[in-house]
């Protein structure tokens, strides 16, 4: 694993929950009763379980046509369960230790900073503003700005087209397996930050350009570069 440069880097983009606030969402439990609401339509749910909360979405809506529902339709229904989690989680949200100073040391180096995550829009406003962190974001790339959630890269993709960067010059920062596929798929270098979504291992396995223990740890690495 090589050592991570900041040198020409023009934009970062983040993962929101487990990389800049803690991992709270409950997947387990979002993922049951969004099987039960599918079976509840008449979807083949055999060809559904197993799927990450991430792929759900993106499955049922191409199953849709095949049993006679509206994909629109079935992206809303599984949008207003999602969208009961986030809300959840928010009343538990709070920062990662230093993840502010880090989000502080790129916006004072002129780095811009984008945000993409799965979590709806509503929630993500709401966190964004009840943490402070309105002034550090350029762009917030929600669920409900894309069809394909992560581990599709359509949300890095249109970050990056929104910012205007190249993807040569832009890293992505996440605490998930979802993360390094939307990075990599999107040609990007990825950060990952332990203590997420996914353990160590699988991490791993994944193939991330850079790992760290936290953002201290990432820190330390931006300031010896910048002095």
């Amino acid at each position: 694993m090589s050592k991570i440069s900041f040198n020409g880097v023009e934009a970062v983009l983040f993962d929101f929950e487990g990389t800049l606030v803690g991992n709270q969402w409950n997947r387990k439990e979002a993922v049951q009763e969004t099987i039960e609401r599918l079976k509840g339509l008449g979807f083949p749910v055999e060809r559904l379980q197993g799927k990450r909360y991430s792929l759900l979405k993106s499955e049922a809506i191409a199953i849709a046509p095949e049993i006679g529902q509206s994909p629109d339709q079935v992206g809303k229904e599984i949008d207003t369960i999602y969208d009961r989690y986030d809300e959840d989680a928010l009343s538990r949200w709070s920062l990662r230790p230093r993840a502010e100073d880090f989000l502080f040391f790129l916006k004072s180096s002129g780095i811009q900073i984008g945000l993409v995550s799965n979590a709806g829009v509503k929630a993500l406003e709401e966190a964004i503003k009840k943490l402070g962190l309105s002034s550090f974001f350029n762009i917030v790339v929600s669920r409900n700005d894309v069809q394909h959630l992560k581990p599709d890269s359509e949300g890095v993709r249109l970050a990056l087209n929104r910012l205007g960067v190249p993807k040569g010059k832009a890293l992505l920062v996440g605490d998930s397996m979802d993360d390094i596929q939307a990075a990599k798929e999107a040609g990007l270098r990825v950060i990952i930050l332990l203590g997420g979504e996914d353990p160590g291992p699988d991490l791993l396995s994944g193939g991330p350009d850079f790992l760290f223990q936290d953002y201290a740890e990432l820190i330390a690495c931006f300031r010896e570069e910048r002095t």
